[in-house]
């Protein structure tokens, strides 16, 4: 039998799943196996025949339960591992359909611990009030973000936590840094007069949301206007060290402009979506 041959048997039947997963638990009997996953005993006796066949599971002579074998052990993992990432591609569908390949390199089950917002016709602004929950109102020790777009909300809510011990980061591509010269040169200005505050610009457009608050981890997909209509978040040890990671590698690549004079209107830069949401 092909390997596509086998996983069509496994998803066939609803039951052959669950008696799966319930050996994953401890080894059991068919009259077991029947009761913990709904089905007739005849029905549990031939899914473990069916597995023994396969290699999946083994008859314990002396108990006479069935047990998981190597082969069934990685058979159950990999369904559990499938079944998680097709679970995260149906809940963060639109997330990861606006946020290109920035996460093909992040494991779909991280993404699953992580908490989601998605923008709603009955909770438009479900990401922003997020973000915001993220970020807080108090002093942190640690702010660094990678942003698409000039923000309103975005700059109010980190001159709320920046302290005198603060370090601020962020990284902004040229659209943003054109339009935050032209549109907010004042903010601009006041931002580089804090000694704790430094300033990359990126050549590279930008198209995803980053932010690092501490060892929190919040992850934002636009949509073509500059919307923020998805977003992940956490402090899961593996999501926090891969945001580290794309933060470091945007950074590396971007210039730390010394003034605001550096980049003017003049200098030719197509403006970008400014959002002041």
């Amino acid at each position: 039998m092909s390997a596509r041959e086998e996983i069509s048997f496994l998803v066939g039947s609803e039951s052959r799943i669950a008696i799966l997963k319930a050996l994953q638990s401890s080894p059991s009997r068919p009259s077991e196996l029947a009761a913990a996953c709904s089905c007739a005993r005849e029905t549990a006796q031939r899914t473990v025949s069916a597995f023994a066949e396969k290699g999946w599971v083994e008859k314990q002579t002396d108990s006479g339960t069935y047990a998981l074998t190597a082969a069934g052990s990685v058979v159950a993992d990999s369904y559990d591992e499938f079944e998680t990432t097709v679970a995260v591609a149906d809940s963060l569908s639109v997330l990861l359909s606006n946020l290109g390949t920035i996460v093909s390199d992040l494991d779909p089950t991280i993404l699953h611990r992580l908490h989601g917002a998605t923008a709603t016709d009955d909770d438009p602004h479900a990401p922003i009030n997020r973000f915001l929950t993220v970020v807080g109102d108090d002093y942190v020790d640690d702010f660094r973000g990678i942003t698409p777009i000039v923000s309103r909300v975005f700059n109010q809510a980190a001159e709320r936590v920046i302290g005198p011990d603060s370090n601020i980061e962020l990284v902004i591509d040229e659209r943003v840094y054109e339009t935050s010269v032209s549109e907010y040169p004042d903010d601009l200005q006041r931002a580089f007069e804090l000694d704790q505050f430094q300033l990359f610009v990126s050549a590279t457009k930008l198209d995803f949301g980053l932010m690092l608050v501490d060892n929190h981890a919040f992850l934002g997909a636009y949509d073509q206007h500059g919307n923020l209509i998805a977003s992940v978040d956490g402090t899961d040890e593996a999501f926090v060290e891969w945001a580290e990671q794309t933060y470091q590698q945007y950074r590396a690549d971007a210039d730390a402009p010394s003034a605001v004079e550096e980049i003017t209107p003049e200098s030719g830069v197509t403006h970008g979506s400014a959002n002041d949401k």
